[in-house]
């Protein structure tokens, strides 16, 4: 038995182009065991490059994966250059979302609307036909890290789909909460299927939610975490994780994310703030983890707080790696002056 990250072996994201990765594929600089238009799913799964990939695992040789923002999934299991079919799935392309985070995405115009919405239906048109054996040997479906499962109606189409398929499937719901109610999760009749929630936050405070979350609804969420909380306190789902990306906005809140995420029995899940669609000076201010930011050395005297060891908090290890930074007299005067 071997320590292993597991996804090579069990896991599958697929995207609207047809390109088939074992999981995230920015983090796994989009290394794609082949296209599901393109191949039969077995000549993807056990074909040359899912055996290349596994391999590297099993050497303990991690060059395909940005371990600075991805931790490992590690388990002990039986390294084989093949694997039976995937137990997870996870469906990550629609990036439809109801608001806009500003770490996250630009606005879309008509034309990558357009684009995906060619994709998609490419993905409708041949949904029960490419996919219908890899659900039924599925046991969880993952729905949606791209953008937000319940403000498009291809999503939730896709998910009646899955559920027509494979009735006992689980599903992992990826969302920022907002529209996460007891009454849509009862009407798709998710609430008896769910194995985990991961809602995204951001604050702890409406007013620093605001200034992270366009179009957000902080009450909204906080109303739907305690739905999902409740949830979990009575056993109906295994895991909830409230998520927390690190920016010079919202650090300061850190500690009483924890309490609230320990109050909803759930996990605060905190990971740095890396670059997706901003400019060079907008990075310069958000990202707090750069050791040039005037508040880094605050940042890191945070994170020694015990309340961030508590079993309801955890934070990646590049965060947990910050090191303070020794400053001149000059900065230290210049970042006096800001506060």
């Amino acid at each position: 038995m071997n320590n292993i990250c597991k996804h090579p072996f069990n896991s599958i994201q697929v995207q609207n182009t047809g390109e088939i990765y074992c999981c995230c594929c920015f983090w796994t600089d989009f290394y794609s065991f082949g296209n599901i238009f393109e191949q039969s799913f077995d000549e993807i799964w056990n074909g040359d490059k899912a055996k290349e990939f596994r391999k590297q695992f099993i050497e303990n040789n991690y060059k395909y994966c940005k371990l600075d923002v991805c931790d490992p999934a590690y388990e002990n299991i039986t390294p084989s250059y093949t694997a039976p079919y995937p137990k997870r799935i996870e469906f990550s392309y629609d990036r439809h979302c109801n608001v806009r985070c500003i770490f996250c995405r630009n606005e879309k115009n008509k034309e990558e609307e357009e684009y995906n919405r060619q994709k998609e239906k490419r993905i409708e048109d041949n949904f029960d036909k490419i996919f219908t054996p890899i659900i039924q040997n599925a046991e969880l479906v993952e729905l949606n890290s791209a953008g937000e499962l319940f403000a498009s109606k291809h999503s939730v189409e896709i998910l009646k789909k899955i559920i027509n398929i494979n009735p006992d499937i689980k599903f992992g719901i990826i969302s920022n909460g907002i529209l996460f109610t007891k009454e849509t999760t009862q009407k798709l009749g998710l609430e008896d299927r769910l194995d985990y929630a991961i809602i995204s936050i951001h604050a702890s405070t409406e007013k620093t939610y605001n200034k992270l979350v366009e179009r957000g609804n902080f009450k909204a969420v906080t109303e739907n975490v305690k739905y999902l909380s409740s949830l979990k306190k009575q056993g109906k789902i295994n895991a909830l994780q409230l998520n927390f990306v690190v920016t010079a906005l919202n650090y300061k809140e850190m500690k009483d994310f924890v309490k609230f995420a320990k109050e909803m029995d759930g996990t605060a899940f905190f990971i740095n703030y890396h670059r997706q669609i901003q400019s060079d000076e907008l990075e310069k201010d958000l990202d707090v983890t750069l050791d040039t930011h005037p508040k880094h050395n605050e940042l890191v005297k945070i994170l020694t707080d015990p309340i961030f060891k508590d079993e309801h908090c955890f934070i990646n290890d590049y965060l947990k790696n910050l090191k303070p930074v020794k400053l001149s007299l000059i900065q230290r005067i210049k970042n006096l002056l800001k506060k």
